[in-house]
């Protein structure tokens, strides 16, 4: 059975401000370094009108138990496919993160949409899948918990971009 996850974060931007954020190679690379990534590659970065594609690959460290780092190792490979595209006065993507010796990942959807002149939420909406028998809800778990400290740091790398620092 699959982990589900949500949540929002507001942010002082409209969605284009936002996706401009995202339309720069250096943001990426920045950005992954920042939630701590030893590795990153974007493997596709194309910009069609106001649609976004983004397929980045990134080594990380393995915050495991210790039976599974048996089975994975110290890090994890994460390849990340984003698709952005507007969707009325928003902007909305698919995305999947594929990890490496881990069958499963995430995959999910986001969304920005203006809140008042000047402000934005980023809703994100996903699930985590590890078929991994015996341990792989324990998995699922870990890979939350991970995430949601993920986007607290991304959350604050993001409001720094967006503010010029």
């Amino acid at each position: 059975m699959a982990t589900k996850i949500s949540n929002t974060d507001r942010y002082a931007g409209t969605p284009e401000q936002l996706l401009d954020m995202m339309r720069t190679e250096e943001y990426w690379a920045a950005k992954y370094e920042a939630l701590g990534a030893s590795e990153f590659t974007l493997q596709e970065f194309r910009r069609d009108g106001d649609e976004l594609e983004v397929r980045s690959r990134r080594v990380v460290p393995a915050d495991l138990p210790s039976v599974a780092k048996k089975v994975i190792g110290d890090t994890n490979t994460v390849t990340q496919s984003e698709t952005w595209r507007p969707d009325g006065d928003a902007y909305a993507c698919d995305f999947e993160v594929e990890i490496a010796n881990v069958p499963g990942g995430m995959r999910g959807w986001m969304r920005i949409e203006a809140v008042g002149e000047a402000e934005s939420d980023w809703i994100l909406e996903y699930s985590i899948k590890v078929g991994i028998p015996l341990v792989g809800g324990k998995l699922e778990g870990v890979m939350k918990d991970e995430t949601k400290a993920n986007l607290v740091k991304e959350f604050d790398f993001n409001s720094r971009w967006l503010a010029g620092a």
